[in-house]
Parts: C-alpha cells; sequence; structure tokens
C-alpha cells in the first residue's frame, strides 16, 4: 500500500497535515491498525502516533476499537467531514457576532474619540494595497472613486478589476470619475472600458484635483501624494473631513461627462467600431492628437472618423455632434452644460 504524503487538504476544518495523513492512511488500509501499526507505517514514533490518533479520535475522524492492543478504525469520511464543517460554521457564526460586537465598540470609540482616531495613516505600497483591496471587497453597497495615474497597481490592475467585478455582482453600486487627459494613457482607457462593460457607471472630467476612493459612505481612502500612491495612504472614518470628501466627489460627479461602453446603445450599423470609439474619446474631452495617440490612428485619419461622425448625425460642430451622439445613447446620456474647456465645448 502506498503511504500517503502530508497535504493541507483538511487544514480548513481543522485537521493538520500529520493527522490528515494518519487520517488518510487507514482509510487505504481498510481495516483498524494498533498504534504500533500506524507509526511504523509511517515512520513515527510510538508516541507521536498515539497522540495523532487521539486528537483523530477527538475530531470524531476514527473509532477506537477495544481490541489487544486498542485498533483504530477510520470513521466515514462524508459523515465524519460533514461534522467538522458544520462545526467550523458554527464557529465563523460566532466570529461574525463578535466582529459586530468589536464594530459598535470600534465606532463608538471613533465619535467619542480624538481627531487621531478618525484619521489611519497606511505607510508603503503592499500595506495600502492589502487595506484597499479589503476595502473594495467588503463594500456592501456603494464604491466611488475619483481616478488618475499613477496608480498603487501600477501595471497590472486585475485584482482590483476582480474586486470591483464581484462588488457589481452583489449589488455594490459603483461610480468612477477619470480624468479625461489619463484617457490618453492605454492602461487607464482599457481600465475604464473593462469595468463600464462590468457594470461601473462612469464619467470623465478635464481635471481630477486627487486621487480619492469612498466605501459606502463610511471611509475615505486618499494617497498621502498623487504621483507617488505606492508612499502610502490616509483612511479616513466618518467625521466633518469625510463629509467634505463626499461632498467633493458629488460635485465632480454633477458635472462630469458621462462614459458608456462603446458595445452600448443602438447606433447605425455604418457606424463602424472606429468611429465609435473616437466619439467616445471625444465625448470624454480628447482632441484629435491625444485620440490618436490611444487609438494607434493618424491624426488625419482621426480627422475622417470626426467627420463621418459628423455627417451621420448631421452636426454642424465638433460639440454638436459629441451632444447629438450622447443624446442618441451612441456614447453615454447628453448633458445640459459640458464641462468649460473641454474638446466638445471648443
Amino acid at each position: 500500500m502506498t503511504v500517503p504524503q502530508p497535504s493541507n487538504q483538511l487544514g480548513a476544518v481543522g485537521v493538520s497535515p500529520p493527522h490528515e495523513q494518519v487520517y488518510r492512511y487507514l482509510i487505504r488500509a481498510g481495516h483498524s491498525h494498533t498504534v504500533r501499526e500506524v507509526a511504523e507505517a509511517l515512520g513515527l514514533s510510538v508516541r507521536a502516533a498515539r497522540d495523532l490518533l487521539r486528537v483523530l479520535e477527538d475530531q470524531a475522524l476514527v473509532t477506537r476499537v477495544p481490541t489487544r492492543p486498542p485498533g483504530y478504525s477510520p470513521s466515514p469520511p462524508e459523515l465524519a467531514l460533514e461534522t467538522l464543517v458544520t462545526r467550523r460554521s458554527e464557529e465563523l457564526a460566532q466570529i461574525r457576532l463578535f466582529a459586530k460586537e468589536l464594530q459598535g465598540e470600534f465606532r463608538e470609540a471613533a465619535e467619542d474619540g480624538s481627531a487621531a482616531d478618525l484619521i489611519e495613516v497606511i505607510v508603503g505600497r503592499e500595506q495600502s494595497m492589502r487595506y484597499f483591496m479589503h476595502l473594495v471587497h467588503t463594500a456592501k453597497f456603494q464604491f466611488d472613486s475619483l481616478t488618475k495615474p499613477p496608480y498603487v497597481a501600477i501595471d497590472d490592475p486585475t485584482d482590483v478589476l476582480h474586486a470591483e467585478d464581484a462588488g457589481i455582482r452583489r449589488g455594490v453600486r459603483s461610480r468612477s470619475v477619470y480624468e479625461s487627459g489619463a484617457l490618453d494613457e492605454s492602461l487607464t482607457l482599457a481600465v475604464a472600458e473593462h469595468s463600464i462593460a462590468m457594470g461601473e457607471e462612469a464619467r470623465a472630467v478635464g481635471n481630477v484635483p486627487m486621487k480619492l476612493a469612498l466605501f459606502d459612505g463610511r471611509i475615505g481612502f486618499v494617497p498621502l501624494k498623487v504621483d507617488e500612491p505606492g508612499l502610502g495612504a490616509l483612511v479616513v472614518h466618518p467625521s466633518p473631513l469625510l463629509d467634505a470628501l463626499i461632498a467633493l466627489f458629488d460635485s465632480i460627479w454633477a458635472r462630469a461627462v458621462p462614459l458608456q461602453s462603446l458595445r452600448d446603445g443602438p447606433p447605425p450599423e455604418e457606424l463602424n467600431e472606429r468611429t465609435r470609439q473616437v466619439l467616445l474619446l471625444m465625448s470624454a474631452g480628447l482632441k484629435d492628437e491625444s485620440i490618436a495617440r490611444v487609438t494607434g490612428m493618424s491624426r488625419r485619419t482621426v480627422q475622417k472618423h470626426v467627420t463621418s461622425a459628423m455627417t451621420m448625425l448631421g452636426a454642424r460642430t465638433r460639440f454638436q455632434a459629441a451632444l447629438l451622439a450622447r443624446e442618441r445613447g451612441w456614447v453615454g446620456s447628453a448633458l445640459s452644460h459640458p464641462e468649460p474647456g473641454s474638446a466638445v465645448s471648443a
């Protein structure tokens, strides 16, 4: 019989690798074994084997057989492991209740404490990213952000996107305002399009004054330095400062230009994907040179797409084209007052 190697398949229910190895050995053996037989088969001392079997007996994974000397036989895995799973679920439920109790104490202390208790300082890229991901994963109903490069996640925002996607699927409303100039960068544009496709509500504005993330209206996350996000972050708890950050986001959101997935809306068949992308970027405030860099097209080709879109829309100006495209749902919802200084108002 092949001796099983130690593994951690049952670690989640409190069975350590050495205990799991003994249990699997008895299952493969198919009959009871004495302490000495287990010790010899697995290369253990008799004392170590006895201690392991006693723990397995306490966990109801093995049963002691009243022979001389006593033997141990394995309990049916489905029944025995289900008992451990149930027990662990009850323990986790107790932890959740205790967490709520601690949260209540934390909230009371925050409300009654000094100003220093209302702001946490997180130092370092790894610590900041870990805290941020925790906030994204635990958001209950709303996640708002002001977005501009550089990013803490640097070149691979996959984990953040997956966490945001999971939140949207469990009912979290996600809203982001992107700095329109940042859409020049292929990474920012890709992140925006991916997020919109997941269900994020996205808008763009000419200038984002700071980077900010808000979670459920209860916590704010602000990088210590805009151009060095890996330096650390401030975590702002309920306070007048948090109220001000929420008001700042709401004011920027109200005047930002809505973005919409390039695949949404009912544009005519003759409007190809490239022209739709040019319309989207133009509505976000990018000029021809920037659109050319983002899409990889020449400036002349971009201008041809702009002209083509204007013809289909019956528009006389770029501003009118962007407004009509938004009204018709080709690139987003219409705004009564586009942001001054953006390309669509030029």
